[in-house]
């Protein structure tokens, strides 16, 4: 996913400090509170830096919620890369989708605030094209590999299925963060056992 042009990227040390600074601080409250109920000037309090700083690297709070995300994006896209380079046969394939689908909903279970973060991301018509853009980019780097170890010549219909199955699983781990343990235990096993149906059609 492509930063956002406007928003500058820090080069020296305080300025770093205070960079990381704001983006801990908006992070905490904005999962804390909502993104439509925190403002520039508070994240700039809580964080004590001057907001004439703040807006030196976001233009805007929605910035600010991007650079977050991006570092969620960057994370995903990291362990992705790993996987598709170490994937080799269609076994692999099937466990790095039950691993990546495990280790997802994992994420948002540890980290409370990650699903008020990314509801401020969908909220936003901008940001949630960014959200859209780095799924197509994913499901790319997930195509190229299936394409290598699949028989299927039809790409097209390799991709589509893997970007649905990317993009819904994010709603799929919300709302199982919504449902008592035991039932999202069971929503999420269905949801495991869905992707793993349509990608043994694949093959």
């Amino acid at each position: 996913m492509k930063a956002n042009p406007s928003r500058r990227t820090p080069t020296q040390k305080r300025s770093k400090e205070r960079y990381e600074r704001v983006i801990i601080t908006a992070k905490r409250l904005i999962g804390e509170m909502g993104n439509d109920s925190v403002s520039m000037r508070e994240i700039a309090k809580q964080a004590d830096v001057p907001i004439s700083s703040i807006y030196q690297y976001f233009p805007d709070k929605n910035a600010i919620l991007e650079a977050i995300m991006q570092s969620y994006f960057d994370e995903i896209r990291i362990g992705l890369n790993h996987f598709v380079n170490c994937c080799q046969s269609k076994e692999d394939m099937k466990k790095g989708i039950i691993d990546g689908i495990d280790q997802f909903y994992l994420a948002f279970k540890q980290q409370p605030t990650l699903a008020i973060l990314w509801a401020g991301l969908q909220a936003n018509p901008q940001l949630k094209a960014l959200d859209t853009q780095d799924s197509y980019e994913n499901a790319e780097l997930i195509t190229e590999k299936l394409c290598c170890i699949t028989s299927k010549s039809d790409k097209n219909e390799i991709h589509n299925a893997v970007l649905l199955l990317l993009h819904t699983a994010g709603m799929s781990v919300r709302l199982a963060l919504d449902m008592d343990a035991q039932q999202a235990s069971k929503f999420i096993d269905e949801y495991k056992a869905l992707a793993l149906l349509r990608l043994e059609a694949l093959f």
